[in-house]
């Protein structure tokens, strides 16, 4: 009789390393909590994937100890310098994998309208939409 075959859980492929199984026990940092990821993944892989990895890598990005940036580096024949300066290590490669993930994001993100309510918070940028250059005297 053969054993049934192990569920595959889609985003798992594309997730930083996660705890368990990966714990630290290694010498290595430990992994993102699953149930992290999992609620991470709960929320949007449905909508973006990548944009599910990206908030996964960062998530696990913050857990690691950061890395002093280097901005340029020498092994004798060459040189090789890097602008700006970025971090390096475990640390840096999940920031890397979080913005090469971000980098295929679709869309805009869209904030939430400032104005809300009368009068308006910003009365200047409204009087500026509706055509007037200058505020009243004592608009604030």
């Amino acid at each position: 009789m053969t054993t049934p075959p192990t569920p595959v859980i889609p985003w798992e492929s594309w997730a930083p390393p996660l705890n368990p199984p990966h714990d630290g026990t290694d010498g290595k940092p430990a992994g993102l909590p699953l149930d992290q990821a999992t609620a991470i993944a709960n929320a949007c892989w449905a909508d973006d994937p990548h944009l599910c990895a990206a908030l996964q890598w960062e998530a696990y990005a913050a857990t690691l100890p950061p890395t002093p940036g280097v901005s340029q580096v020498a092994t004798g024949a060459q040189t090789v310098s890097y602008s700006p300066a970025g971090p390096t290590g475990d640390y840096g490669l999940a920031l890397q994998r979080a913005a090469w993930h971000r980098s295929f994001v679709a869309g805009e993100v869209i904030g939430v309208p400032m104005q809300t309510g009368m009068p308006p918070m910003y009365p200047a940028r409204s009087l500026a939409l509706a055509g007037l250059s200058d505020p009243p005297p004592s608009w604030w």
